[in-house]
């Protein structure tokens, strides 16, 4: 049985990932970071300053609880389509 193009694109992806997961790590948390810079939460509790790096995150993101983040949750759950955690909608 052979492999379609699609199959090897993805065991590829995987074996990159898998070979190097620091590096992905620190890319895909890059990219959170820039696509969400304009929320609500980035701007008003955890300013970075433009910055995506790990070291950065981890000394200005303070760890959270549900009870921490529930308003916001709520306002979310009750409509309100304004960037306030993700710069996506969540529905």
């Amino acid at each position: 049985m052979s492999a379609s193009g699609r199959d090897v694109e993805l065991l590829e992806f995987i074996e990159v990932a898998t070979k190097n997961p620091d590096d992905v790590q620190k890319s895909v948390l890059a990219e959170i970071l820039s696509q969400n810079a304009h929320t609500e939460y980035r701007q008003q509790r955890c300013d970075l300053g433009g910055s995506t790096d790990r070291q950065t995150f981890k000394a200005k993101v303070p760890m959270v609880t549900y009870d921490d983040l529930k308003p916001d949750i709520l306002r979310i759950a009750n409509g309100d389509r304004s960037p306030i955690l993700s710069a996506h909608p969540i529905s």
